[in-house]
């Protein structure tokens, strides 16, 4: 019996597709390229980065020795030893805290002077608001023209241009007192006299608030008075459109692009007018006295460490107002 074989089938050649080819390596060299390029846009990135911190290490360095080390150096001493004869030794005490701690109450002469500025500060920021809103809101809806703008701005910074010190006294004597400016007007519309002035602005704290509102009103007025300038006007006139009152508009569209001003503008009157201690001294000549004051007093008495701890404390006051203050608007968000 015979058998027969039938021969293996042979192996198919294999076939080069040029079009492949050529697409694999124009893929490999994009890859490249993007590889490349990955690589000059992080030098090129972190060359920016160099020239950026290049730009702002004089600003850093400015904050850190005239801002941080102060600070530092007023936390460092207020938990040093005072010395009558040196000021201070470096012997470490929690005894300045414990003198303005002990008793935390209005008796310790230190919280009712701070009751008292927070007092005056409230009462600043409220009026400056209420003063300040009508102004701003004039100078940037009410007035058309970018010129006419621009010198009445310049107008309302007239007083600035002058010394604060100077402003002080002239506010001071020429309108406070019976025989000021603001009780002889009060006087001849006949709900004053000059035996039993109506309001007593003479060495007072109402002349001291009074005196606050007029210094510090402008920080209020920039804030708001720029950010009225970018309100969308057509979405005042959508408001419009749309059956808005005047109340309405402003409270739903005008209110709440302002309010990033109104938080700015508090923060700096808040803050300013709750070290004052200048302002206090010469409206008051000495007959009111503030947190500030009571610091000015201890520095000039040698007192340099109760005076450091009182600062320290009244920084601390001062960053839990800052917090409240800013919990009415996000910043970041609405500026």
């Amino acid at each position: 019996m015979s058998s027969s074989s039938t021969p293996d089938a042979p192996e198919p050649t294999p076939h080069l597709d040029l079009e492949d080819i050529e697409a694999d390596e124009e893929e490999v060299e994009h890859e490249h390229e993007r590889a490349l390029g990955v690589q000059k846009g992080a030098k090129s990135e972190k060359g920016r980065s160099w020239v950026t911190l290049a730009w702002a290490a004089p600003g850093f360095i400015w904050l850190g020795f005239y801002l941080i080390a102060p600070l530092i150096f007023i936390v460092l001493m207020s938990f040093w030893t005072p010395d009558t004869s040196k000021g201070f030794v470096k012997d470490w005490t929690f005894h300045n805290y414990g003198q303005l701690l002990h008793p935390f109450s209005l008796n310790n002469a230190y919280w009712k002077d701070m009751l008292r500025s927070f007092q005056i500060s409230a009462i600043a920021v409220a009026a400056c608001l209420v003063f300040g809103f009508p102004v701003a809101y004039f100078l940037a809806m009410k007035v058309k023209k970018l010129q006419y703008q621009i010198a009445l701005f310049i107008l309302a910074l007239a007083p600035f241009w002058t010394s604060f010190i100077t402003r002080s006294v002239a506010w001071a004597y020429p309108l406070m007192g019976s025989h000021g400016a603001l009780n002889q007007f009060l006087v001849k519309i006949g709900v004053s006299s000059y035996d039993h002035p109506l309001l007593d602005t003479q060495f007072t704290q109402l002349s001291v608030q009074l005196a606050m509102i007029q210094l510090y009103i402008l920080f209020m007025v920039t804030p708001i008075f720029f950010l009225l300038a970018q309100v969308d006007r057509h979405a005042l006139e959508a408001a419009r459109d749309l059956g808005g009152n005047w109340w309405s508009t402003f409270r739903e569209v005008v209110l709440p692009q302002t309010m990033p001003g109104i938080v700015i503008g508090s923060i700096f009157i808040f803050v300013l007018t709750m070290g004052e201690y200048g302002t206090v001294e010469v409206i008051s000549q000495g007959a009111v006295t503030t947190v500030g004051v009571y610091v000015h007093s201890q520095i000039i008495g040698t007192q340099y460490p109760q005076g450091a701890a009182s600062a320290v404390l009244l920084v601390f006051v001062l960053i839990l107002g800052v917090f409240g203050i800013t919990r009415f608007a996000n910043l970041r968000e609405q500026i």
